[in-house]
């Protein structure tokens, strides 16, 4: 499957040191996993299904965060519900049962442009949402690039502060290579058309991932890295 990075969502309005603590008890974080965080987990009983709720009651979907329009709301997502219908209908439902049924869905494809919702990403492939990057691409492209601990990194989730720093490393390792081999144009360009492996194509893929971190970071939200 590889490396997918999704943002996760980010603290309510005086909700964050809970938050916080429900992410360090929840994920996969260094003191997560330091001797010292086993230590404790073998003496802090827990139940994970309530906290998990809990977690996700007091935060603020990255959904709402790219403004992708929901069904059942906004018309031009119950158009695409509508299209979606049209396309292959289910024999056991009509229209009204399937668009009820889809009542609250975000549809992220009708959301604004961003750099939140990146060219590299895996979302069509349906495991995984249009706003999630395709980090395998820094794995396999871009690891000589980065380097063993940067890349490290990469598969570890972190609240927003952690995300920052690592678009901060990301965007010194596109701006160093692709200097240095003189592509600097294509941090402006979107949707590139240039041969793999290239440097150009090198380049573009660690701009579009610090972007990634930049957008996701500087409104408050984490990271996971799904792999």
């Amino acid at each position: 499957m590889g490396l997918d990075w999704n943002p996760i969502g980010k603290s309510q309005a005086g909700h964050e040191e809970e938050f916080e603590k429900l992410f360090n008890l929840l994920g996969d974080n260094p003191v997560a996993g330091s001797l010292l965080g086993k230590f404790r987990q073998l003496f802090h009983r827990f139940d994970r299904d309530e906290a998990t709720k809990r977690w996700f009651e007091i935060q603020i979907s990255p959904f709402v965060t790219v403004q992708a329009p929901q069904v059942g709301i906004d018309p031009r997502a119950d158009e695409w519900a509508k299209a979606r219908y049209r396309e292959n209908p289910p024999e056991d439902k009509t229209e009204v049962q399937f668009l009820e049924e889809l009542k609250g869905y975000y549809v992220v494809a009708l959301a604004p442009q961003c750099d939140g919702i990146p060219y590299y990403s895996n979302g069509s492939a349906g495991y995984v949402e249009l706003y999630s990057f395709r980090a395998e691409f820094i794995t396999n492209d871009c690891k000589d690039i980065v380097g063993k601990e940067l890349l490290e990194k990469c598969y570890h989730s972190c609240l927003a502060p952690g995300l920052a720093s690592l678009g901060t490393e990301l965007r010194a390792c596109a701006n160093n290579f692709a200097s240095k081999h003189d592509v600097s144009h294509v941090e402006s360009v979107r949707e590139l058309d240039a041969p793999e492996g290239s440097p150009e194509s090198k380049a573009h893929i660690l701009f579009a991932a610090a972007k990634w971190c930049e957008y996701w970071s500087s409104r408050g939200h984490g990271l996971e890295a799904y792999f």
